[in-house]
């Protein structure tokens, strides 16, 4: 979990900061050295006749899919192992030429997969595995099994093995507190390390969900990646980079390419040669869902030109996280011949207004050029279908309609020809009793609000108030083709309302009006919670939600259907059903 949140987490930063941040958070995360022949310093961009990394994508083998770690052996092997997709078979390779060729070796097949373990090797190519809880060496060659248990509130968080050293970290559940211990195979004594770089380095690390270690061959040096690839000499007590972290973050492509962050995936495991001039990388892509293996050298390269190929260009108005912006990194892996771009014109940083941003795009499009794919929000779109400026659509959407919701897409085009697709949309509605949906309009609404209010249990949950109100404005009547001021000061005087018996606590009733609207602000921003718990646990009578992931919806929906008699329906039924779009996607015709 913690490191599909890290990916999340790192791809938002990388776009939307453009690896602007400061690097590392901390005095250790910080600090350079000369050791290691000064490999921490660059990553493919060094200047020429200067060492730096390189990363080459390589090919797995065959059924290599799920959880494929990664372990440099005693006489210079690379071994990986890995489940097949149905987590059914466990297949061991090895490869002597740093992954160009891979040799089955065959001691995988009498392996049974367990649930929350992960399978390592030793440097000698002993097998072992761990979960968070415990760590087992199984008898083999006549040796006895070795078994290491967590202590309580405390889970195993990696482990590496090579020599006679076992090295794991571990993490104290409640202080959120990494350590290192290392492990005498032999004797199974153990030992803390105490070193200051170190500590406040896993710290660092854990926080940003890294931590995957390795080992070289001899156990006498631990590697630690997360804010970087770390060193740490464990017979001299001294810490240094493998490889800083602005490398390690080109490497990753956490400071993104084109205006897309490239899809390095999440970090599984990874090894280092003991040279210190190779490491191979395993991760989990979360836009292919699939695994990737990468192999990174230290060297001298020369400067080559990049092939010569077409390109791409996908505009938004605005930069942000969104379905087009993975959309694009997915493709962009199923095309490598082309070259994609996401642009965007208006940052909030260069002095470009949005109307500045806006009308240099008109000018591209109506000169014939500019980008080949418009992400439509906040654009003109209904204008520039009208100019002729976007593709019809209709012959490629509506042979397969069936793919699609295709009566979102036709109501968004307003049942004409399609020019626009929304591709992520959300519906607001109301969800409780059979009283609290019969409700037609906001009018409605209020009496059975107010009816409902002497029950001693919220109507609405207060966590969801903000984005409450958020929906029943979008739905609402009060915005058309000009603002409805009386209609405008209505809703004001419900949402006071609203507000009054959604949050009757003391502090709130105590307050003036001006004042209530600072602490609602404060208090309860717009938060995306559900009312489903809430209801269901008899917090409250009511919900107003957005219907978005319909499966993950529909299901929560239906439990509560069932347990507590609640149902749904479209917010402002008076007015028609109601979707809000976003990453609305539109066509260059002369793209």
């Amino acid at each position: 979990m913690k490191k599909t949140i890290r990916f999340i987490m790192l791809l938002v930063i990388a776009v939307v900061l453009c690896s602007c941040s400061p690097k590392g958070g901390s005095d250790a995360g910080q600090e350079k050295t000369e050791a290691q022949d000064g490999k921490g310093g660059q990553a493919g961009d060094a200047p020429s006749g200067e060492k730096s990394w390189r990363q080459t994508k390589l090919q797995p083998p065959e059924g290599a899919f799920h959880s494929i770690s990664a372990k440099y052996l005693a006489d210079g092997r690379l071994r990986i192992g890995s489940f097949d997709e149905e987590y059914q078979n466990y297949f061991v390779w090895d490869s002597r030429d740093n992954g160009g060729g891979w040799e089955d070796t065959g001691t995988g097949a009498d392996l049974t997969p367990e649930d929350g373990y992960t399978y390592a090797y030793s440097a000698e190519g002993t097998r072992f595995f761990f979960s968070t809880s415990e760590l087992v060496f199984p008898a083999n060659d006549g040796a006895e099994e070795k078994r290491i248990r967590t202590q309580e509130g405390e889970s195993f968080f990696g482990a590496a093995a090579s020599a006679n050293t076992l090295a794991v970290l571990v993490n104290n559940d409640e202080s959120w507190k990494v350590r290192a211990e290392i492990y005498d195979l032999q004797t199974m004594e153990c030992r803390q390390i105490d070193n200051p770089q170190l500590a406040e380095y896993l710290t660092a690390c854990y926080e940003g969900a890294g931590g995957n270690i390795a080992l070289d061959s001899k156990g006498t040096v631990l590697y630690i990646e997360g804010m970087g690839i770390a060193r740490y000499d464990l017979v001299k007590d001294e810490f240094c980079y493998l490889m800083d972290q602005d490398a390690y973050d080109e490497l990753m492509g956490l400071n993104g390419e084109n205006g897309l962050v490239v899809d390095i995936g999440v970090p599984v495991s990874f090894a280092v040669n003991d040279a210190e001039d190779t490491l191979i990388f395993s991760t989990w892509s979360m836009v292919t869902q699939q695994p990737n293996l990468y192999l990174c050298e230290w060297g001298v390269w020369k400067d080559e030109e990049p092939a010569a190929g077409d390109t791409l260009r996908i505009y938004s108005l605005k930069p942000g996280i969104g379905m087009a912006q993975e959309a694009a990194i997915f493709f962009q892996n199923m095309h490598p011949e082309l070259k994609v771009t996401y642009e965007s014109g208006y940052t909030g940083e260069d002095g470009v207004t949005l109307s500045d941003a806006i009308r240099t795009l008109n000018t591209e499009l109506m000169a014939g050029e500019g980008p080949d794919i418009l992400v439509l929000d906040g654009l003109p779109a209904d204008s520039y279908a009208e100019k002729g400026i976007l593709e019809e659509l209709t012959d490629i959407v509506e042979p397969e309609k069936e793919k699609y919701y295709y009566n979102i897409i036709s109501a968004y085009n307003g049942g004409g020809k399609i020019f626009q697709i929304p591709f992520v949309f959300e519906a607001p509605v109301l969800v409780g009793d059979t009283e609290v949906t019969a409700a037609q309009n906001r009018e409605e609404l209020m009496d059975v609000m107010k009816k409902k209010a002497a029950t001693g249990v919220p109507f609405l949950p207060s966590e969801c108030l903000s984005a409450a109100v958020g929906n029943l404005f979008i739905t609402s009547d009060i915005l058309g083709e000009t603002l409805d001021e009386a209609k405008l000061a209505d809703f004001y005087r419900d949402m006071t309302v609203i507000a009054d018996l959604t949050l009757g606590d003391g502090e709130w009733e105590t307050l003036d009006y001006s004042d209530k609207m600072v602490y609602w602000a404060e208090n309860y921003p717009y938060l995306s919670f559900t009312a489903d718990l809430d209801i269901y646990f008899d917090k409250a009578q009511a919900g107003i939600q957005k219907l978005g992931d319909m499966e993950t919806t529909y299901a929560q929906l239906l439990t509560l259907h069932k347990e507590k008699g609640a149902s749904f329906q479209y917010l402002n039924q008076e007015n028609g059903k109601f979707f809000i779009a976003e990453n609305v996607l539109g066509i260059n015709k002369n793209g």
